[in-house]
């Protein structure tokens, strides 16, 4: 009997170390699938037009983009995007129906009214003709209002 209960610590010790090291282990895996947190920047947000077709790229301050295109019978690509005041992350949802999930990453520089996106990765072709140029301010985030006209200022 003395036996067992030599084992009895051990044991115990042993299922508290595999039951910490699983919620670790599901913990892990829970981070790596989640939604990237949203960050937005007051210089991104607002609707921002592409000098090289008229695109126009719209940046939300609930990180939601949206690119719509010119060209009749296109689609617009809906997605969500995180900015750290110099990398511009991009995910299209499901509703899009292009590249869903598919990550796009841009180095960005925002100097005034321009905006420069050069492409660091991404594997959907559409979006990454579309966002490797440079973009010029048609509305910028306003105080109380989700975007107001370059102009209007």
């Amino acid at each position: 009997m003395q036996g067992q209960a030599a084992l009895w610590p051990n044991l115990l010790y042993s299922s508290i170390v595999k039951s910490i090291l699983q919620i670790v282990a599901v913990l892990l895996l829970a981070s790596c699938a989640a939604e990237p947190e949203k960050v937005s920047s007051p210089k991104l947000i607002g609707a921002w037009k592409s000098d090289f077709d008229s695109t126009t790229l719209t940046c939300e301050d609930t990180g939601l983009f949206t690119l719509t295109f010119t060209g009749p019978k296109t689609r617009p690509i809906v997605g969500d995007y995180t900015f750290d005041g110099k990398i511009l992350t991009f995910r299209n949802r499901p509703e899009t129906k292009l590249c869903v999930d598919e990550i796009g990453v841009y180095e960005i520089k925002i100097d005034g009214s321009l905006l420069i996106a050069r492409k660091v990765k991404d594997f959907c072709p559409l979006r990454e003709k579309q966002m490797d140029h440079s973009w010029t301010r048609v509305k910028e985030a306003g105080v109380g209002s989700s975007a107001v006209s370059a102009t209007e200022k």
